[in-house]
């Protein structure tokens, strides 16, 4: 980056010469592997999914998160510190990868998809830049009705529990629902699932060794509003129906909000999903969604 800080970027390429590529960009608490890759099978992560069909994947762990270096605060106890995340540091990094993939590795498409916190960072993105991204996805993601950004005078960090991980997956989980087929349907159950996920966490830099089952939830300041009238790109705002973090009201508001042209923008939800859609049942339902979007611009 400008300040010389490195981040880890994930790629997943298939195809023998790709002509387009796509950042995903992880949210608030988890980074790129958890998400977008974990370890539950061989072709169960949304990085595999967009390589098979055709494009090149990639994924940086934003600063604080997965296996990007930590910021020297997350070293020391979390109310030592204020936060030394911002969504503005965050565009700009992002603005840089952007640049490396168009002008280094040489793709003149390339597609945005933000996953929940993601959303924000990629309304920043654009705030701050131009990316010209061919599509733009906003998964999970809201305007006006959910608060976010660190308190400036600290803790610079949370702890967050697997306890925390799981609790907050499932308590959007329908209670008359049989959750080993809500979160793996027919393949897996929810706990091979939940290992799998918590496992790319847990042996990532976020891990606080001296506290066992515990890790780094990252704050981030939101230094100013990023509204999304910014975006003007092909854009796709997509919601599932169960998810208990983003409400309807706000997706709607989002979509409303984002300064591409009508008829080059939508919005869609997917039945029987949470806030973690991309890793359960319904995930395959929820990648194609997204692809279809990509391939009409």
């Amino acid at each position: 980056m400008d300040d010389c800080h490195r981040l880890r970027v994930w790629e997943q390429t298939t195809a023998e010469d790709p002509d387009e590529a796509v950042i995903f960009v992880h949210g608030m608490t988890y980074g790129t592997l958890s998400m977008f890759d974990p370890p539950v099978a061989k072709d169960f992560g949304w990085l595999r999914y967009a390589a098979e069909q055709g494009k090149a994947a990639f994924a940086p762990d934003m600063r604080g998160y997965g296996e990007t270096e930590l910021p020297t605060e997350f070293q020391a106890p979390p109310e030592a510190n204020t936060p030394p995340l911002s969504f503005e540091r965050e565009a700009l990094d992002l603005l840089e990868v952007t640049r490396w993939l168009r002008e280094d590795c040489g793709f003149d498409r390339i597609h945005y998809v933000g996953l929940s916190g993601g959303t924000w960072r990629g309304r920043a993105v654009y705030a701050l830049g131009e990316p010209d991204y061919a599509t733009v996805t906003l998964a999970g993601g809201s305007f006006d009705t959910l608060e976010v950004g660190a308190d400036l005078e600290g803790p610079a960090y949370l702890p967050h529990t697997r306890e925390e991980f799981v609790e907050a997956w499932t308590g959007e989980v329908p209670d008359d629902t049989d959750l080993d087929q809500w979160i793996g349907g027919d393949e897996y159950t929810a706990d091979e699932v939940f290992d799998a996920v918590w496992q790319a966490i847990f042996e990532s830099n976020q891990v606080i060794e001296d506290n066992p089952e515990t890790i780094i939830n990252p704050l981030v300041i939101q230094d100013r509003e990023y509204h999304p009238e910014h975006i003007t790109d092909p854009t796709f705002v997509i919601r599932p129906s169960n998810d208990g973090t983003i409400s309807r009201e706000g997706a709607l508001n989002l979509y409303d909000a984002v300064g591409a042209e009508d008829d080059r923008k939508r919005y869609t939800e997917i039945a029987g999903g949470t806030h973690f859609i991309f890793l359960e049942r319904k995930r395959e339902e929820f990648f194609d969604t997204v692809n279809h979007f990509q391939t009409q611009y």
